[in-house]
């Protein structure tokens, strides 16, 4: 979830999975302020393991990627079938994965006051 809305005072009130009207900043997942709505810190990769590190480094960077290859074909830099059907493929499997995670997010975020 590390697209954040702010309070007046700066605070973040919520996390999303994608980019809202109110949600648009990008935090870092393993921020301390989103730690702090959530109750939950990421687990920290051990130091001395180089693998974890970078493992952990990379799903930061996937989430990086997938915003920079939407944003390079809403501009039409390039085209989707520009990319290698592999590329293609795990793209719509991530955004298939990432559309499951919003519908179930937006149901639990519903807020309609009704209770």
């Amino acid at each position: 979830m590390p697209y954040v809305e702010r309070n007046s005072s700066g605070e973040i009130i919520s996390a999303r999975l994608v980019p809202s009207a109110t949600a648009d900043e990008w935090v870092e997942p393993g921020s301390a302020e989103l730690a702090a709505l959530t109750g939950i810190s990421p687990p920290k990769p051990d130091p001395g393991n180089v693998r974890a590190s970078l493992e952990h480094s990379d799903q930061g960077l996937i989430r990086v990627l997938e915003d920079l290859i939407d944003t390079l074909l809403a501009k039409d830099v390039i085209c989707f079938t520009d990319l290698p059907l592999p590329a293609q493929n795990r793209l719509l499997q991530r955004r298939s994965l990432r559309d499951s995670l919003n519908r179930n997010a937006d149901l639990l975020d519903d807020d309609s006051g009704l209770l």
